[in-house]
């Protein structure tokens, strides 16, 4: 498989009680691909009893998981912070919860979270509640601007890799296509799941079920669609901006605002660095 091979996890959590889905889902991610898992709480006001705190969290909320390879309190701006580690780790994904939450903040992720999934080096799972393992059934809406997408190929490897042991995982593959949109939506589809399954390799064990559908609010059919799948991860791309940074189009800071499902958020151009 070229792409996914996870090796390096980094969690980012608070402490406090909302951090054991966090915890939680990171410890099992770990377990399940045999990565290291690498704790990180980071923060502007440090106390010196951090230390032992971010432990005991880890201890009561993970109580047979799998021993942290670092457990890190740092001080500075936790955003920062975090797509620090995250690259002098070459982590493979950051973990981390919605954080709490301002009148300013994008939807129902906190400033910290939001600029974190801007800017990191590797997908994000954003994990308003735990996340079910291993995966069973994966919501991937996809643009059609680039020959591959990046959350698909990502969405395929990751689907591909945390399967249930005897089974396959089923990725749905959706396209909003806007009214009065091109004809050739779905040869675009077709042609963008073969590219991200050529990309993946043949190892790659996944069904694909894909499909596209014709509306002008894509977020609300995006949300639709996750309500009556139910799946395990819903996985969206960012893009890039006109002056080529990446940001959270309006569809997916929609979609992050309203749905209870985890969330990997993949950054642009990470495909072509793999």
């Amino acid at each position: 498989m070229r792409l996914l091979t996870l090796k390096t996890v980094l969690v980012a959590t608070d402490l406090d009680d909302q951090s054991g889905a966090v915890l939680r889902t990171a410890a099992k991610l770990a377990e399940l691909s045999g990565a290291q898992l690498h704790l990180l709480h980071a923060t502007s006001v440090p106390t010196p009893e951090h230390d032992a705190q971010l432990e005991r969290l880890y201890a009561a909320f993970v109580p047979e998981g799998p021993a942290p390879t670092s457990i890190m309190v740092l001080h500075g701006s936790p955003q920062t912070l975090i797509v620090q580690q995250a690259a002098a780790l070459e982590a493979d994904a950051i973990v981390l919860g919605p954080h709490r939450r301002g009148v300013a903040d994008i939807g129902e992720m906190g400033s910290t979270a939001a600029a974190v999934v801007r800017t990191a080096p590797c997908p994000c799972l954003v994990v308003p509640t735990e996340l079910r393992l291993p995966l069973e059934r994966l919501l991937v809406p996809i643009a059609l601007r680039d020959r591959l997408s990046d959350a698909l190929a990502i969405a395929i490897t990751w689907g591909s890799a945390l399967r249930p042991r005897e089974n396959v995982a089923r990725l749905i593959v959706l396209h909003v296509s806007p009214s009065g949109g091109s004809s050739r939506a779905d040869d675009d589809l077709a042609a963008a799941v073969r590219s991200a399954r050529e990309y993946a390799g043949p190892e790659a064990r996944v069904d694909i079920d894909e499909g596209t559908q014709v509306g002008d609010d894509p977020a609300a059919i995006i949300l639709e669609r996750a309500q009556a799948e139910a799946p395990d991860l819903l996985v969206i791309g960012s893009r890039l901006h006109a002056d080529g940074e990446p940001e959270l189009g309006n569809v997916t800071r929609v979609v992050a605002r309203s749905t209870p499902c985890p969330l990997l958020l993949v950054p642009p151009g990470i495909v072509g660095a793999g």
